[in-house]
């Protein structure tokens, strides 16, 4: 599971996220990109961080 804003950064977290999504090996995978929020929004932002979970806690429910 990966999660990222599709505000692209200067340290390549947007771009990074897609190179290691086509990396894994999983066929359980699932690349999630909030609108509007970068990088670092998703530290502590409401309107970051509630949509990540959304995702998250499924996701983890299903495959842990």
């Amino acid at each position: 599971m990966l999660v990222v804003g599709n505000k692209p950064g200067e340290f390549g977290a947007y771009r990074d996220a897609f190179t290691v999504y086509d990396l894994a090996a999983s066929k359980d995978k699932e690349l999630v990109l909030i609108p509007g929020v970068s990088h670092y929004d998703l530290y502590d932002k409401p309107e970051a961080v509630g949509p990540a979970l959304e995702s998250l806690i499924p996701f983890f429910n299903k495959h842990l």
